[in-house]
């Protein structure tokens, strides 16, 4: 879908904690708030009903009590931060998506609906591409903070479940990281790319144990070779993915990595590994 407008920047791209997108034609029914979680390649804001807001700014009364509820977004709005030269290689960047939703499925990812806008905010004509995103509520699957073999049992409170749904919402939340891994296995092996799982809240649990993929703006190619490529940010996100993969069979799936299977073989080799972290360094030492 293709869309002509204007993105002002002191709109929609400033630091106040609510956002009037002056593209958007609405009759001020929904609010726009910059999200928390804005990333080096999105703006992200939140698409809010104006009369949730409402009561959680001002309260609403519920049994004697003023309560001052969350406003629950209806959907994520994203705004790539690329400025894209030409229509074609906006597509391209669709393309990608489409790739990925195909290879994992729309139960395993966070869908969008993307669009085009052409942006004037720098008083010329530069070509954005935006998304409307499902929101997904739930636990950050954190790589990086996995603590035991129990450590699913523990992100789902058992004291608001009962044993009984308690067990089945962890052992659906096994079998989705387990199919999830295993299609993206297979995303590697036929399509040659990989999704960005590096990043801290890219995967998300939701209270029923599904898995979203949430970040689905960047994948990256994968080759079996030496060679250790960093993404348009200077980061070694293939690496590091590949990484990610390995602890969710590990730590989650509890299996044993062969180091025979030629993916991990090169990808976690001790050499490897320290170069992947040094250049992790260097990325981090230029933010």
């Amino acid at each position: 879908m293709t869309q002509t407008t204007d993105i002002r920047d002191q709109d929609c791209l400033s630091g106040n904690e609510i956002q009037k997108l002056n593209f958007v034609k609405t009759s001020g029914r929904y609010v726009f708030r910059k999200y928390y979680r804005s990333g080096l390649r999105s703006h992200i804001f939140e698409v809010l009903l104006a009369k949730d807001v409402l009561k959680e700014t001002q309260g609403e009364m519920t049994d004697g009590i003023l309560m001052f509820p969350r406003a629950r977004p209806k959907k994520m709005f994203r705004i790539l931060r690329n400025r894209f030269k030409a229509k074609e290689a906006v597509f391209n960047e669709i393309k990608k998506y489409t790739l990925l939703l195909n290879a994992l499925g729309p139960d395993l990812i966070a869908e969008s609906e993307e669009f085009i806008v052409d942006y004037t905010g720098t008083g010329t004509h530069q070509i954005v591409l935006c998304g409307l995103q499902e929101y997904i509520e739930g636990e950050i699957l954190d790589p990086w903070r996995l603590f035991g073999k129990n450590y699913l049992n523990n992100l789902f409170d058992a004291t608001l479940l009962t044993a009984s749904r308690h067990r089945s919402v962890v052992e659906t939340a096994r079998k989705n990281i387990a199919r999830f891994v295993k299609k993206t296995r297979q995303m590697i092996s036929q399509k040659g790319y990989i999704p960005d799982l590096a990043g801290i809240g890219n995967l998300v649990l939701t209270p029923e144990g599904d898995l979203k993929l949430v970040d689905i703006n960047n994948i990256v190619e994968i080759k079996l070779d030496d060679s250790i490529r960093i993404d348009d940010k200077g980061y070694p996100s293939c690496d590091v993915s590949v990484h990610v993969l390995s602890i969710l069979e590990r730590d989650i799936l509890q299996k044993d990595i062969c180091m025979d299977d030629p993916l991990y073989r090169l990808f976690l080799s001790k050499k490897r590994k320290r170069q992947v972290k040094a250049l992790e360094k260097t990325f981090y030492n230029n933010l």
